[in-house]
């Protein structure tokens, strides 16, 4: 975790120097540190990104620390959510024995597979859709712009759509991880079907949604 906030703050400065300062950087060096640096604090700087970019950029320089200051708050809390599932995993597995399957953690209380676990879905996959709200939020004006797709008002505004595309992405690969991560169902290929399927669903409905 240390390792984790330690690499994801100096990629942050070295953004905010490129973006700021700017040193003579390669465009393309620029555009991948802030593409490293935004892949770094998943799942919500995605649409934090997305937003940033309304402001146009440029700014004076306290500006500048303040908006790239966001990223190292969301590294910090990814890293005490990492933490937080590692130590929790720990308490179900103490030591080092691994636990091959689902009968032999809950004795007795197997159908099909599937585990008292599966009760942590009930949060989960709330939990994902909490996470997925920023991203819906800004794909929805980055579909035709801030009139919708209808065409009404300041009419449709297009060039954007890849960014909406992105969102969908990412709010599918969240919704699979939290429908992954609960060892909830026996043998694992079987549940990173399901995840993959549930994923794909969850990201497939978010843009057809937002894009009406």
């Amino acid at each position: 975790m240390v390792a984790y906030v330690l690499v994801t703050s100096a990629v942050v400065v070295t953004s905010l120097l490129a973006g700021t300062v700017g040193m003579g950087w390669d465009a393309r060096f620029k555009e991948g540190v802030t593409l490293a640096m935004v892949v770094l604090t998943l799942p919500v700087s995605a649409a934090y990104f997305v937003i940033g970019t309304f402001d146009s950029g440029g700014g004076p320089m306290p500006t500048a620390v303040l908006y790239y200051s966001g990223y190292l708050l969301l590294a910090v809390v990814n890293a005490g959510f990492f933490r937080w599932v590692v130590r929790s995993a720990r308490k179900r597995a103490p030591g080092s024995t691994p636990i091959p399957d689902a009968s032999a953690r809950h004795p007795g209380v197997r159908l099909r597979g599937v585990t008292p676990d599966a009760r942590k879905l009930w949060w989960t996959v709330p939990l994902a859709v909490l996470l997925s709200l920023p991203q819906w939020m800004v794909a929805s004006f980055a579909w035709c712009g801030i009139s919708g797709c209808s065409g009404g008002g300041f009419g449709v505004a297009t060039g954007t759509e890849w960014i909406a595309v992105i969102l969908s992405v990412v709010n599918g690969v969240i919704m699979a991880v939290a429908v992954f991560a609960v060892r909830w169902l026996y043998p694992i290929r079987q549940r990173a079907l399901i995840a993959l399927a549930a994923g794909t669903f969850f990201g497939l409905v978010g843009a057809a949604v937002t894009h009406g």
